[in-house]
């Protein structure tokens, strides 16, 4: 039997420096590395159709009012059959790559609600897997993210000229329940707070946590979420 391949999953919100940590991290490595993440997969693996912006997104991945009671209020979300389907693919995905010999890295949105982090853990069984959660303050992500460049592919087709506008409210209303959600879960084998360390560091220091052998916290995760 092939030696299984190696994943790393790199946890955080938007503005976390997940997807830069994963990018530096691949091209600091010898070894072969695939790498993949969450940006990716809602903006260009799923039907925009069917992602939250889009007119179908009951039936794949939907924003919808933390408080029913407050339409205009925060936001949260809300997976259909498709939406869960594609998240198990993509989990799917990883597993099988780990079982042909490839590692892989991937940055996560691993919320609890609805169960991104339980399907992960649970479709990655026997596998060698190392949890990185990256999380600096809010306020750091909130600058963080106020001065990113709208530089996504932006579906005008599906919301009219006024896009831009839309998806700002709507991320902005939805960013509070991810830094909640996403930071859900504190078990990982390394958390670190990216105001503190540049990615350089941060991915030293997950070469030298790998170093020392596979992560236990999805090992953990599995005997937490048996039991409950």
């Amino acid at each position: 039997m092939s030696r299984l391949g190696q994943i790393v999953v790199v946890n955080g919100t938007s503005g976390s420096g997940k997807s830069t940590t994963c990018e530096l991290f691949q091209k600091r490595q010898d070894d072969y590395w695939l790498l993949y993440g969450i940006d990716h997969f809602t903006a260009n693996t799923l039907p925009a159709k069917f992602g939250h912006h889009g007119p179908r997104a009951s039936e794949g991945i939907e924003a919808v009012p933390v408080d029913p009671a407050d339409p205009d209020g925060p936001l949260r979300w809300r997976f259909g059959p498709k939406g869960t389907a594609a998240f198990a693919a993509m989990h799917e995905w990883m597993a099988a790559s780990a079982r042909q010999g490839l590692n892989v890295v991937f940055d996560h949105l691993l919320m609890s609600d609805p169960p991104v982090l339980q399907d992960l853990v649970r479709r990655t069984e026997g596998l060698p897997v190392l949890l990185v959660t990256l999380k600096p303050p809010f306020d750091v992500l909130e600058r963080r993210v106020a001065e990113r460049r709208m530089d996504k592919k932006i579906p005008v087709d599906l919301l009219g000229e006024d896009a831009v506008k839309k998806i700002i409210d709507r991320l902005t209303r939805l960013r509070p329940w991810f830094y909640e959600e996403v930071y859900r879960n504190e078990l990982a084998d390394l958390t670190i707070d990216t105001s503190v360390h540049d990615p350089e560091e941060v991915c030293a220091m997950i070469e030298e946590r790998l170093a020392k052998g596979p992560g236990t916290a999805f090992d953990e995760l599995r005997r937490l979420h048996a039991a409950a």
